[in-house]
């Protein structure tokens, strides 16, 4: 882990809740200063928890150095782990208490656009059934490189893109955005208008495309307030530290009533 140095601090503050998936860098790991950090590509081997600085790190790898997904979570919220996921070397979840509310956080590593349609079909049958397994009174949170282009414009997918996208959609795109469908889940990254170089996560060699996102449900849409990509610390990875800011707010259950009995009294007769 000597990738990873130094002590990383979290700036949650006053029921903010800061998540991010990243591509490991480590000078972006160290400065991040997020409460939830969804790492990809890590290319670790096995699988294990450790702690490093104030933060403690669940991943998930394979037996070869390839792949591989990571989530740390925060002091504030490390110790309220109640359940850990390690699907596969590309995707993996974590369940975490926060405000008296169960958060499953997924992070995921999408096969990139070179290989074969038979590991892209495993890949989102696989997200598919760990999506399934959140219960519906658990907050959702995906974040993820899931290689893909989702586009500018929403262009039929109006209620799960929001309208401020990126670059042109391809095919791999499309499949985000299906998903999302499915599972009435919206792409945060689109609901933000945001400058192309907010917007864009990734950069090799001249080119810029937005390839990381940021997916929750459609109820827990306005509890995000920003959603980004960083333009600083990008020394040692070609992706943006891409953020989403969350407001917590514990869900009101509204008491029923018990209906009280109404007395006709037009339809007594004289007994």
């Amino acid at each position: 882990m000597s990738s990873c140095p130094g002590k990383i601090n979290s700036t949650h503050t006053h029921g903010y809740l800061r998540s991010c998936p990243i591509s490991l860098g480590a000078d972006s790991l160290v400065k991040s200063k997020v409460d939830i950090l969804c790492v990809q590509e890590t290319i670790w081997r096995g699988e294990e928890a450790v702690d490093i600085g104030d933060y403690r790190l669940w991943f998930s790898g394979s037996r070869v150095a390839r792949n591989g997904v990571g989530i740390f979570i925060g002091p504030l919220y490390k110790n309220n782990i109640v359940g850990v996921d390690r699907c596969s070397d590309r995707i993996m979840s974590v369940r975490v208490v926060i405000q008296e509310e169960t958060y499953m956080v997924i992070c995921t590593y999408a096969p990139h656009a070179g290989l074969g349609d038979e590991e892209k079909s495993r890949f989102w049958e696989s997200l598919d059934e760990v999506v399934r397994s959140c219960p519906v009174d658990h907050r959702l949170l995906i974040g993820g490189d899931l290689n893909g282009h989702i586009g500018t414009v929403s262009d039929g997918y109006t209620g799960v893109h929001g309208g401020f996208g990126y670059g042109v959609r391809n095919e791999e795109g499309r499949s985000i955005l299906e998903f999302a469908v499915a599972h009435y889940l919206v792409v945060a990254n689109s609901f933000f208008r945001k400058t192309e170089a907010h917007l864009a996560t990734f950069h090799s060699g001249g080119h810029s495309t937005q390839i990381d996102y940021l997916l929750l449900r459609k109820g827990d849409l306005r509890a995000c307030k920003d959603c980004r990509a960083l333009t600083t610390w990008t020394r040692f990875t070609q992706h943006r530290l891409l953020v989403k800011d969350l407001v917590l707010q514990m869900r009101v259950t509204r008491r029923v009533r018990p209906a009280q009995p109404r007395i006709l009294w037009k339809n007594l007769n004289e007994g």
